[in-house]
């Protein structure tokens, strides 16, 4: 049972810490002067690897 408790706060804290990579990697995105690689189905930033779908 002491292991499942441990195991929960581990998960609950890699999910804070995930939610935060997260936000720094939006705003990261955000602020980036994009240099886009494209594909016939995607276009990928090469800085800071955002991806747009081109297929409609």
């Amino acid at each position: 049972m002491e292991e499942a408790s441990r195991l929960r706060e581990e998960i609950s804290r890699l999910e804070a810490e995930l939610e935060q990579s997260k936000q720094q990697l939006r705003m990261i995105q955000q602020d980036c002067s994009h240099f886009y690689i494209e594909t016939p189905l995607t276009r990928t930033c090469s800085k800071c690897l955002q991806t747009e779908s081109l297929y409609y």
